[in-house]
């Protein structure tokens, strides 16, 4: 995975942050992530992939 990729350009959130808010921080799920990041609050268009994204880092860990 690509830390520096754009996952929400609205909030200029990263691959690397939305994996960092999971393994550093202890969210485990898309919402928990969303309180920590913010993303999704703007034009909306990553809420249709990032929960795919937080699923897969989450099965990583396992």
């Amino acid at each position: 995975m690509k830390r520096d990729k754009i996952a929400c350009n609205c909030k200029n959130v990263t691959y690397g942050m939305i994996e960092d808010a999971i393994k550093k921080k202890g969210a485990k799920t898309v919402e928990e992530v969303q309180e920590l990041l913010r993303f999704g609050t703007g034009c909306g268009k990553c809420k249709e992939f990032i929960p795919y994204l937080i699923r897969d880092i989450l099965e990583e860990m396992k």
